[in-house]
């Protein structure tokens, strides 16, 4: 961030929700800071620190407000923090920053990645055995641009989900009608892709479940992401019939496959 100074763009007056939600993590930061009386620079720096990570703690709480004021409120977040690292890299002067203040920057960076992932909720396969996804009521089609509303992404229809896998995720929209008494809907605290493994044969292996973040490639991609903040951005493609017997073959006879879940929170 220290390379790339905040560019000045107007911004409207915040919200009351999200001033709240800021001003309560800038008492918290402060509070657990001493401003170091010794060094003129280090001192002028702290307020800017605090700055961040307290717009940082805020971008987490994001959910909380109306999810209307959310596309707004990232956009506050993301001035307010490159004004105080602009801030930070005038007190520097092109010196190395401390580690403690590139750490905190590089926190903020992914916590502007993540903003746009604010109320996400997802379908997990709640039960001891798979679930193959149904045909879906999504509220989606790509060719109807009055659908194109938050972020969504699903498995296919056909998919054979494994016990505690995410077959659905979303935000900023209406959930995917998804009846069925195996799926349990919760708040996700990251968007998830779901990697299934191959061996040399094209037997299924074992399911990752992995952050996006993590930028994966392990295997193959279970989730299709259809909707990025109102974008499409993809589409199934395969109808669910020959898709679902690919799965079978996959399987090779197997109920299930091991799953193992990535270093998320």
């Amino acid at each position: 961030m220290s390379n790339d100074p905040a560019r000045e763009e107007p911004v409207q007056i915040e919200s009351i929700g999200w001033l709240a939600l800021v001003a309560r993590w800038v008492e918290i930061a402060r509070a657990s800071r001493a401003i170091p009386a010794s060094d003129a620079r280090l001192r002028d720096s702290i307020p800017e620190l605090i700055t961040i990570e307290a717009t940082t703690a805020a971008l987490g709480e994001l959910g909380q407000l109306p999810a209307i004021e959310r596309p707004h409120a990232r956009v506050v977040a993301e001035v307010t923090i490159r004004r105080a690292a602009r801030t930070l890299d005038q007190l520097w002067r092109g010196e190395e920053w401390p580690a403690e203040f590139l750490e905190a920057c590089e926190v903020a960076e992914r916590a502007l990645r993540l903003a746009i992932y604010a109320g996400l909720e997802e379908f997990v396969v709640d039960d001891v055995e798979p679930f193959t996804v149904p045909d879906l009521e999504l509220g989606f089609t790509d060719t109807d641009p009055t659908t194109h509303i938050g972020t969504l992404a699903v498995m296919p229809p056909g998919s054979i989900a494994m016990p505690s896998e995410p077959v659905a995720w979303w935000c900023g929209r209406q959930a995917p009608s998804i009846q069925s008494p195996r799926l349990s809907r919760r708040p996700a605290a990251a968007p998830t892709q779901v990697y299934r493994v191959l061996d040399e044969r094209g037997r299924f292996v074992e399911d990752i479940v992995a952050s996006l973040e993590d930028d994966l490639a392990a295997g193959l991609p279970m989730l299709t992401p259809l909707l990025l903040d109102g974008v499409t951005i993809g589409r199934f493609l395969h109808a669910a019939e020959p898709w679902e017997a690919l799965q079978r073959r996959g399987l090779d006879g197997r109920s299930t496959i091991p799953v193992r879940r990535g270093d998320f929170a």
